[in-house]
C-alpha cells in the first residue's frame, strides 16, 4: 500500500516518528515513509492486507500533536523497488535524525557569535556604569562631608538653645506658683491697709 498524508504541516514535526511507532505497534513488517514537497509525507508498507488496513484505518485518525492533515488517502504500490523491513527503517530514520542534529551542532557557533558580542558588550556596559556610580559616590562622599560639618555647627548651636531651654525652664517654674501668690495676694492687701495689725501689743 502507498498513503499519501497531505497537509500545511505535515513536515518538522515527527511524523515519520509517529508513523514508524504505529507500525510497530501494529506490527507491520516493513515500512518506508519519506517527505515529498512541502506539504506531503509518502508512507510505503507491504505485509498482510488485515495488518496494512489496520494500520491505514489508525493513520487516518490518529496523528502528530502539532500535525496540520488536510487529507490522507490511500494509493496500490506499483513501485519496483522492495520496502526495506522496519527494523532498517528504524535505523535509516536514527541516521538522518542524527545527520540533522550533526548540522544543528554545526550552527551553534552562528548563533553563539553574535549572541557572546551582545553579552561582552552588555558587560562592558555595566561595567562602565559601575565606574560612573564610583564617581558619583566620590563626589557623594565630599557632600556628605560639608553635610557633616554642617550638622557639627548645628550642634553647637543646640547646645546654646539647651541653655536658653533651661532659664525658659526656671521661668515656667516661677510662673507655676503664680496662682497661688495671687489667692494670697487679698489677704496680704487687707494686712497693708488695716495698721493695727502692724502694731504689737
Amino acid at each position: 500500500m502507498r498513503i499519501v498524508i497531505e497537509g500545511s504541516k505535515v513536515q518538522e514535526i515527527g511524523y515519520r516518528i509517529f508513523l514508524l511507532r504505529q507500525a510497530m505497534l501494529y506490527g507491520v513488517e516493513r515500512i518506508y515513509a519519506n517527505n515529498l514537497g512541502k506539504d506531503k509525507v509518502e508512507v510505503l508498507l507491504s505485509d498482510k492486507k488485515d495488518k496494512v488496513k489496520n494500520f491505514y484505518e489508525v493513520i487516518r485518525r490518529e496523528r502528530p500533536p502539532d500535525a496540520k492533515v488536510k487529507d490522507v488517502k490511500e494509493e496500490p504500490y506499483q513501485g519496483g523497488n522492495s520496502i526495506p523491513p522496519i527494523d532498517r527503517y528504524f535505523q535509516f530514520l536514527n541516521l538522518e535524525q542524527l545527520s540533522k542534529g550533526r548540522e544543528e551542532i554545526l550552527q551553534i557557533p552562528n548563533y553563539i557569535g553574535p549572541a557572546v558580542k551582545a553579552v561582552g558588550g552588555t558587560f562592558n556596559r555595566i561595567d562602565t556604569k559601575f565606574n560612573n556610580v564610583i564617581d558619583r559616590f566620590g563626589v557623594f562622599g565630599k557632600s556628605m562631608k560639608s553635610v557633616d560639618g554642617k550638622l557639627t555647627g548645628m550642634d553647637k548651636k543646640l547646645g546654646g538653645m539647651d541653655e536658653s531651654l533651661k532659664g525658659i525652664g526656671t521661668t515656667l517654674d516661677k510662673i507655676s506658683t503664680l496662682p497661688e501668690k495671687i489667692d494670697a495676694l487679698p489677704e496680704k492687701i487687707a494686712e497693708a491697709l488695716n495698721p493695727r495689725k502692724k502694731q504689737k501689743p
